[in-house]
């Protein structure tokens, strides 16, 4: 059934294109690379490449629109692909959606078929499974959208999603997803009660075969209020039970700074509260944070004076009032010198100390230039950095660098490190 469904919006996106050449869009990349390590007598080499290509077709002034991105399934171990069959080839996603109402004079709706792309909130998201959605029906005062994905590990897939715009300035929305084990509500609500005052809250409750709706899943509040310009205090709780099925919580983020990292990371406790503070004073940027569910606490400040920049951070291990101790210290000042026209040096020391059984203060020096002044090696970037933590060689680190794309497009690097050993990249990247 679902190669079929595939196979079918592969035929429609051939027959359309020649009819809507002028909504198509076509794009992709072509990268390879290849890294050489030499540590003493080792030596280990590392290619690897990667094909993507992406189809976009649209029409009826982009009311209809169809996209299909094709990729390796298999992870490449060679410099360029050579022996690539199409048994390799995966079809990432596909779709075909259109706006537009389901009667003349309903309502606008946008209707996909294909790739599921579903965030209905953090706490409920379905990505990348084949089905059939239908999103932002307006009704005035209820919008509503809801989805169908072909069956997966967990059988067929079906979801709801509701907000409501009944009062000015509060949002309010309920999403219901169901699978073969698990039917999940999960509630979110926002408002601005009074100027400067931010509240939020989400709350995840599952239903599972042969037992009752547990009230203790997932369930978070907050509050964000500017009590002054430049000055914010932000209070909430979070909980979650230990058995929590994190599977239709969206993806943590690369930089672990999203409403729903939380979920995904190792915690001290199941539940607790957090409460921070930020302000800015005179050019001093201050900031407080204390996370009972983590058992962590930090505190940070930075500023910037006749172009030194000036920072320190302490995180605190708060397992118990009586039991604080400190995980790590971070301070640093950095300033970039102008040595001549089109010459500039970024310079930087960091401390770092570090708690704990073993105890450890290292120091690092560092610093980066990219040169312009040789036009054949116009935008070379040079680095080098050296650290220890005691007064004697074994502590002492160091790391050089430089980073160079060349005009014809590809991309040279070498670093040398004292424990690593030298290592040389090289690579391209094509992209249409």
């Amino acid at each position: 059934m679902r190669k079929l469904i595939v196979l079918s919006l592969v035929i429609a996106l051939v027959a359309v294109a020649p009819v809507m050449a002028a909504g198509l869009d076509l794009s992709g990349a072509i990268e390879t690379e290849i890294s050489v390590n030499k540590n003493g007598e080792n030596l280990k080499v590392v290619p690897g490449s990667e094909l993507n290509l992406n189809i976009g077709l649209s029409a009826a002034e982009d009311k209809v629109r169809a996209g299909v991105e094709f990729g390796l399934e298999r992870e490449e171990k060679d410099i360029m692909p050579t022996d690539v069959a199409l048994g390799d080839i995966k079809l990432k996603q596909a779709f075909i959606e259109a706006d537009g109402p389901f009667w003349h004079g309903g309502p606008e709706a946008t209707t996909r078929f294909g790739t599921l792309d579903i965030g209905y909130s953090p706490y409920a998201s379905l990505k990348d499974r084949s089905g059939i959605s239908i999103s932002g029906v307006d009704l005035d005062v209820v919008g509503l959208s809801g989805f169908y994905a072909l069956e997966g590990p967990q059988g067929h897939v079906l979801g709801l999603r509701s907000d409501l715009y009944v009062v000015e300035d509060v949002n309010l929305g309920a999403s219901l997803i169901s699978d073969d084990e698990i039917l999940r509500l999960q509630l979110d609500a926002a408002a601005a009660p009074i100027e400067g005052l931010m509240v939020a809250g989400n709350i995840a409750i599952d239903h599972v075969d042969g037992f009752d709706f547990d009230m203790d899943n997932l369930w978070t509040l907050q509050a964000d209020y500017q009590i002054a310009e430049g000055t914010n205090v932000v209070a909430g709780y979070k909980h979650i039970s230990e058995d929590f099925e994190t599977r239709y919580v969206a993806a943590k983020t690369k930089d672990e700074d999203a409403e729903h990292d939380w979920v995904h990371l190792a915690r001290a406790k199941d539940s607790g509260l957090y409460v921070g503070i930020a302000t800015e004073q005179q050019g001093i940027s201050m900031n407080a944070a204390y996370d009972q569910m983590f058992a962590e606490a930090s505190i940070g400040a930075g500023t910037e004076y006749e172009g030194f920049k000036f920072n320190v951070e302490t995180v605190l291990d708060v397992p118990a009032v009586s039991a604080i101790a400190t995980k790590t210290t971070t301070f640093g000042v950095g300033r970039e010198f102008d040595v001549m026209d089109g010459l500039a040096i970024d310079a930087k020391y960091e401390g770092k100390w570090t708690g704990g059984e073993v105890r450890t203060l290292v120091h690092t020096i560092g610093a980066s230039t990219t040169l312009g002044l040789v036009p054949a090696i116009d935008g070379l970037e040079l680095s080098a950095e050296v650290s220890a933590s005691e007064l004697n060689l074994d502590s002492l680190g160091y790391k050089v660098a430089a980073e160079f794309d060349a005009p014809n497009g590809v991309n040279l690097g070498i670093e040398h490190a004292r424990h690593v050993g030298t290592t040389f990249n090289a690579g391209m990247k094509v992209e249409f």
